[in-house]
């Protein structure tokens, strides 16, 4: 039983944190995560994006998810970091949305994933 697990645990490769946008103010990278609804038994893959305030300001982050040509307001993300803060998306419900869609997963059936793609990524110091 314990060779099982380690061999098991050997391997599943965690998925790696990749940084996507990053200047003086802030750090915007995503990882690759499974939201599993079992009450309806479906999964879906979503890219969990975690943002990181690098200075001792507080700021106001904007951006759309998504590709540039489907900039809606649906898709616009907008909230206020504190200093030194980070906020990272989640399968349950926020009320910032820091997850997009990547793929949706069935056993029977092979979709195509969406790439990752933020845009109009912009940074306000709030005084």
């Amino acid at each position: 039983m314990i060779l099982l697990l380690f061999v098991v645990s050997f391997f599943i490769v965690p998925k790696e944190e990749i940084i996507y946008f990053e200047n003086d103010k802030i750090q915007i990278s995503y990882e690759e995560i499974l939201c599993e609804d079992i009450k309806n038994g479906v999964s879906f893959e979503y890219y969990q994006i975690k943002v990181e305030n690098k200075t001792k300001e507080t700021l106001v982050i904007n951006f759309y998810l998504g590709e540039a040509d489907k900039k809606t307001e649906e898709n616009k993300v907008a909230f206020v970091l504190n200093p030194f803060e980070t906020k990272v998306g989640s399968c349950s419900y926020q009320p910032i949305k820091l997850m997009l869609f990547k793929n949706e997963r069935l056993t029977h059936k092979s979709t195509t994933a969406m790439p990752f793609n933020l845009n109009n990524i912009e940074t306000f110091e709030v005084y």
